[in-house]
């Protein structure tokens, strides 16, 4: 089953995007998509810290209250790593966009196959993330996670690493930084930092010479001599096309 989330405050708006989330459905039934709808961005917030996040957002970016592109910072704040689809009459939020990796970028008044094409890539995209599943042997116990949802990792002891993922939870695994980068890397947007860091590019919100600033606000330390690299990393993930 995959959830979708819309939210926007013109009514004509919303039940547009839904009925044609609903057409899509019909001829792509093998995503089992279930639909909810919001009609401000609050609501969705509330009801994401209630019952927990959906697998992908069509948002509008305005909306009273709170812009769409501000309540995709605080979903990805909470953790949530759902897949989002900006649909607005601007492009003056396209730089937004990408802080908070939207899959997509739609333009009112959008077509039918536009909004077909994107719901496509958005699919394509989620299909070749859930690939990257990964089983570690943690000090708790056995865990499997996403590479998708991995923040984050750094060398804590001997050959221990931590793991910092996107809904505040951290593993520790017995294995070097560079074979844990192994496992990572083929998600495509994990570079190394250093001898002790693995970064996930998706989550930088900003990089400066001494710090690195990820989209909940969390700050990391990382080597000096490392910034040129992971500044042209960063800039090309950024300006990559999607897969």
């Amino acid at each position: 089953m995959t959830k979708i989330a819309i939210c926007d405050d013109e009514l004509q708006e919303l039940e547009r995007a839904q009925g044609m989330l609903v057409k899509y459905n019909q001829e792509h039934p093998q995503y089992n998509i279930t639909i909810i709808t919001f009609a401000a961005p609050l609501e969705l917030l509330s009801y994401v810290e209630e019952h927990g996040g959906f697998d992908l957002f069509l948002l509008d970016v305005y909306m009273a209250g709170l812009l769409g592109t501000d309540a995709a910072r605080q979903l990805r704040q909470l953790g949530d790593s759902g897949e989002i689809v900006f649909m607005t009459s601007s492009r003056d939020h396209a730089l937004d966009a990408f802080e908070v990796d939207a899959a997509q970028y739609l333009i009112k008044p959008y077509t039918e196959k536009a909004f077909f094409s994107a719901l496509d890539k958005v699919f394509s995209r989620m299909i070749i993330e859930r690939r990257h599943l990964i089983t570690f042997k943690t000090s708790d116990g056995i865990a499997r996670i996403f590479a998708r949802d991995v923040v984050f990792t750094e060398t804590c002891r001997n050959n221990y690493q931590m793991i910092h993922t996107n809904n505040n939870k951290k593993y520790e695994v017995r294995m070097t930084a560079g074979e844990l980068f192994e496992l990572l890397m083929p998600a495509k947007s994990f570079v190394r930092c250093g001898a002790s860091i693995n970064l996930n590019l998706r989550y930088i919100r900003q990089i400066n010479k001494e710090m690195i600033i990820f989209d909940s606000g969390e700050h990391l330390a990382y080597p000096y001599r490392a910034y040129q690299m992971l500044k042209e990393a960063f800039l090309s993930f950024q300006m990559s096309p999607e897969e």
